[in-house]
């Protein structure tokens, strides 16, 4: 085993470029396990700032405080309403009620159709004057011959038509 050893101290020291990187390796082999072990074994002892109690006694004090607040006891405003002047109406207001088609019936169909508000839309589902409506429900409350029934819903409008008359019904802001 002795032989052995010196056979390869030989070999590694006749050569000193290859004993000059075996060197090199060795020290950058140590540098990481130097690393290693001081990242396992952090030291235990710290050094921290005295806690300072001034901190402490303006809490203390403050705590103590009594501050009173007036809220109102009614909303001012409603915040769903649009700001006119910000967003100003531009053209004349509708009665929500527009005709699509016209045909001999027509006033008995827009007088019946006075009655009814859009009041949300959402995908499919409309809800007319409080009440949950889907395409080709029949509204009730029309005094004519031809039922209404809602042909579509889309966007901020419905689609009503009553025989070959057909009406809009779109949701005012």
């Amino acid at each position: 085993m002795k032989t052995h050893l010196k056979r390869i101290w030989h070999r590694l020291t006749a050569d000193k470029r290859q004993f000059g990187l075996f060197c090199s390796l060795c020290f950058v082999a140590l540098l990481l396990w130097a690393r290693i072990i001081v990242i396992e074994r952090p030291p235990k002892t710290a050094v921290a700032n005295p806690v300072t109690e001034s901190v402490v006694e303006e809490y203390q004090s403050s705590d103590q405080r009594k501050v009173y607040v007036s809220l109102d006891s009614e909303v001012l405003r409603n915040p769903f309403l649009v700001h006119q002047a910000a967003f100003p109406m531009t053209g004349a207001m509708t009665n929500n009620i527009a005709p699509q088609s016209s045909d001999n019936g027509q006033e008995a169909y827009t007088h019946s159709l006075e009655g009814f508000e859009l009041e949300a839309v959402m995908g499919e589902i409309a809800m007319i004057n409080g009440r949950v409506c889907r395409v080709g429900d029949v509204l009730a409350g029309a005094s004519s011959y031809a039922p209404l029934t809602i042909t579509s819903i889309g966007g901020r409008s419905v689609i009503i038509s009553a025989g070959k008359n057909r009406y809009e019904l779109t949701i005012t802001p």
